[in-house]
């Protein structure tokens, strides 16, 4: 399983928020473009273990991540269960099955027990 460094705000592994869309493609490979709903003006690129997503400028504002170990300071937040959230993100705010970190940009899908994804976005993406 893929394992990726992430410091919040401002990069998921190599990829940083900001990149150009070229660029992240460089950096995790094979992928596929789609529209994430039949409203999205932006495109979406689709790799083996996450989504990225791209502001106006074509430049990465966020990344859903499926399929990948998570490490935070040394310290595996994602995959992880309801009740490690609640610990490690106490801040975080319950909306429609999710679970959002706001300041830091950090959103986890959860619609039972365990995250099925973590978000991570550039500062300020659920404010």
């Amino acid at each position: 399983m893929i394992k990726l460094d992430v410091k919040p705000l401002i990069s998921v592994g190599e990829v940083e928020f900001g990149m150009p869309r070229e660029k992240v493609r460089q950096l995790f490979g094979a992928y596929s473009e789609f529209r994430k709903t039949p409203n999205s003006v932006k495109t979406t690129d689709a790799f083996s273990f996450c989504h990225v997503f791209y502001d106006d400028n074509d430049c990465c504002e966020a990344i859903e991540i499926f399929d990948a170990e998570v490490y935070i300071n040394d310290r595996l937040i994602f995959p992880c269960s309801l009740d490690e959230v609640k610990v490690l993100f106490p801040n975080a705010e319950e909306e429609y099955g999710s679970y959002l970190e706001k300041e830091l940009s950090i959103g986890l899908y959860i619609p039972d027990k365990d995250a099925e994804s973590i978000l991570l976005g550039k500062e300020g993406y659920y404010l």
